[in-house]
């Protein structure tokens, strides 16, 4: 009888010490991991370590598996991770790294990107200086940038199918028009490798006779 009651005993002893080798105990994980700083590419990935001084981040599009994201280690408390999509959501977990005792269990976040902000200024408050039969002398509101694209066609034309003038002043006189005819202007900022800003509300006028 006592023979029995030491093997069960031991067996008792070697499948606790089993269930904490599975959970790990000498690895803590985080306790708590948020994601800052977000814009239309990029974000900062925070975390309270707890008691451990190494980490391992694992970030992809949300809903991923661990083992098939993008993997770093680091000694930090945060990780930056740029180079990603606007307007999309990413997952991104982070475990403790305790060397020979191995890693402790995942902790994540989810986040989504921002819209990107176009860095080259709309022009605004299209307003209108002289009108002949065949002139339209306008101008707008310059909002900080230095050239100009111009697009006009008659009344209800689609934007890429009219006539376009480049300008690097911020009033125009469009000549050869039509009398007695509705056409609509519109104005975007050319700010060179920065692209074109969004067009402006169109400016409507109608010719003289």
């Amino acid at each position: 009888m006592k023979k029995i009651l030491l093997v069960a005993i031991t067996l008792l002893a070697v499948i606790s010490c089993k269930n904490d080798d599975d959970s790990n105990n000498n690895c803590v994980e985080p306790l708590s991991v948020v994601a800052t700083q977000i814009n239309s590419e990029s974000a900062l990935i925070e975390w309270d370590p707890g008691n451990e001084t190494a980490f391992e981040i694992e970030y992809g599009l949300n809903g991923f598996s661990p083992g098939t994201g993008t993997v770093a280690q680091t000694s930090q408390v945060s990780y930056f991770i740029d180079g990603l999509n606007p307007l999309t959501t990413y997952q991104a977990y982070v475990r403790s790294n305790c060397g020979s005792d191995g890693f402790s269990n995942y902790i994540s976040t989810s986040f989504t990107t921002l819209e990107p902000v176009n860095p080259c200024n709309t022009p605004t408050d299209l307003f209108l200086i002289e009108v002949t039969s065949n002139a339209v002398t306008f101008g707008w509101s310059e909002n900080n940038e230095t050239a100009w694209e111009i697009e006009y066609g008659p009344s209800g034309f689609t934007l890429g199918t009219g006539t376009v003038i480049q300008t690097s002043q911020s009033n125009l006189q469009v000549t050869g028009l039509q009398p007695a005819t509705t056409y609509e202007f519109y104005v975007r900022a050319n700010c060179g490798a920065d692209g074109f800003s969004e067009y402006s509300d169109q400016l409507v006028v109608t010719t003289n006779p």
